[in-house]
């Protein structure tokens, strides 16, 4: 049996350069249990983004209440490419109906970073109970939190969200409706066949993903279609 190892000289092996080294002393963190969780927290004002990162993942998997305001709180990191605030998402997701409330009042106030983060985590994780929470959402000053908030609701409530998202096909802002078209389609709705149509010709687009990603969706509603599985 490995000897019992202080939590913080474990989070110090966190730093390593060897990943091996790294996983290996963050199973040990979540194999010491609740002695191992004020630490982490802590561990999540670390210096080192592999740190925090390996922090996130830690508590998502020891899954103790006092660590859900800490890991919405990584929503916002930006350092690294946002990878602390990639994993803190995923760990969200991953430790599911828990953190929904938590979630929920992180979508409604604070920053956009975290706020968009957060609606997305929601949608991943899904649940009807979402519906009431999420569709005030849609009429949100942000453009990213309306866009987040109808692919969001398409994730939750499937089918019925198509009535309800809809309409922000004539958003005023094209990031948001092709949001939108986006989640009609994974829906198995073809609505969203004209604004994908734009995206295709969008010239201020030409050169991007944009034209490529417009394409691939209208190939999968031209796939509805002909397969008779499209929603009107």
């Amino acid at each position: 049996m490995s000897e019992q190892v202080r939590p913080e000289v474990l989070i110090s092996r966190l730093t390593s350069e060897n990943q091996a080294w790294r996983a290996e002393a963050e199973a040990r963190l979540v194999a010491l249990g609740e002695a191992a969780v004020d630490p982490l927290i802590a561990a999540l004002r670390h210096a080192n983004p592999a740190v925090r990162v390996h922090a996130v993942h830690a508590l998502a998997r020891l899954r103790n209440p006092r660590a859900i305001a800490p890991v919405i709180g990584a929503l916002s990191e930006t350092e690294n490419t946002g990878a602390v605030a990639i994993a803190a998402e995923k760990a969200l997701v991953e430790w599911g109906r828990p953190v929904k409330s938590a979630l929920l009042d992180a979508a409604k106030a604070g920053p956009e970073a975290v706020r968009a983060r957060a609606v997305r985590a929601l949608g991943r994780i899904g649940g009807e109970d979402l519906d009431p929470a999420l569709r005030p959402l849609l009429g949100d000053p942000l453009a990213s939190i309306r866009g987040q908030a109808a692919a969001a609701l398409g994730t939750a409530i499937g089918e019925r969200a198509v009535e309800v998202i809809a309409p922000l096909l004539s958003d005023p802002d094209k990031w948001v409706r092709y949001s939108v078209a986006e989640a009609l389609v994974r829906i198995g709705s073809v609505r969203g066949r004209a604004v994908l149509e734009q995206a295709q010709a969008d010239v201020e687009e030409q050169g991007t993903y944009i034209r490529f990603w417009a394409e691939d969706l209208l190939d999968q509603i031209e796939e509805l279609e002909r397969t008779g599985r499209a929603l009107s």
